[in-house]
């Protein structure tokens, strides 16, 4: 490629850049919609080279799982500084007793409380017992694993429904009230949440720059039983 056909193509991106016009409500409620859907490419459009998703905090023991053939797979660890007895790719065969189903864990209890895992590292075949305390918990994601998490989730279920309660505005932000409904199976029972998070773009209002999840009154009350 010569300079000049560079420059060019260098020139027409920029233009293409500054002529994105400003985020409206609808605009943003189109990526609410495209990300449960797990559109990638409509998502990736709305994104910041500089994206992050500020997942809210939460008491836990710091992994996502995915049931898989039977146990729960693990497939990310959120901070291995904090939690280090599990790892990616171990798989989870019972919590507290209860042996893991295809409704996945459900983990409830105060920072500290131990929970009783049954499992079998990576690799391994023997099942060994774990005792690990509940912590605190906090994780960001990129673009890139963003992306691939709204694809996981989307495919976790079988229909959904995605209802945006409000939208408020105001300069380069966005907090969005959103309520979410899905089964796993057809005529399976419905799940349900509902969400508050704060969309914050950049300086000229046309991408997204992070995601702020907020800490919800569900999950202070997960931690009693």
């Amino acid at each position: 490629m010569n300079k000049k056909r560079a420059y060019l193509i260098i020139l027409l991106s920029f233009s293409v850049l500054l002529a994105l016009p400003p985020l409206k409500d609808k605009n943003i409620e189109s990526f609410m919609i495209a990300r449960y859907d797990g559109d990638t490419a409509m998502v990736h459009s709305f994104l910041s080279e500089n994206f992050t998703y500020e997942h809210a905090p939460y008491v836990g023991l710091g992994i996502d799982a995915y049931y898989v053939d039977g146990s729960a797979l693990v497939t990310h660890v959120v901070d291995d500084s904090i939690q280090n007895q599990l790892s990616v790719g171990d798989r989870i065969h019972e919590l507290n007793g209860a042996i893991i189903d295809s409704n996945g864990m459900h983990i409830r209890g105060p920072v500290g409380e131990i929970q009783d895992l049954i499992v079998t590292k990576a690799g391994d075949s023997l099942f060994t017992a774990l005792k690990i305390p509940l912590s605190r918990f906090q994780y960001d994601q990129n673009a890139s694993l963003f992306l691939e998490s709204i694809v996981k989730y989307s495919e976790a279920w079988y229909d959904y429904d995605i209802e945006i309660i409000k939208i408020i505005s105001r300069r380069n932000q966005f907090v969005v009230h959103y309520e979410w409904e899905g089964s796993k199976h057809e005529s399976g029972p419905t799940y349900h949440f509902s969400a508050i998070e704060i969309i914050l773009l950049n300086k000229k209002r046309t991408l997204i720059e992070k995601v702020e999840g907020l800490w919800s009154e569900k999950q202070f009350r997960d931690q009693f039983k």
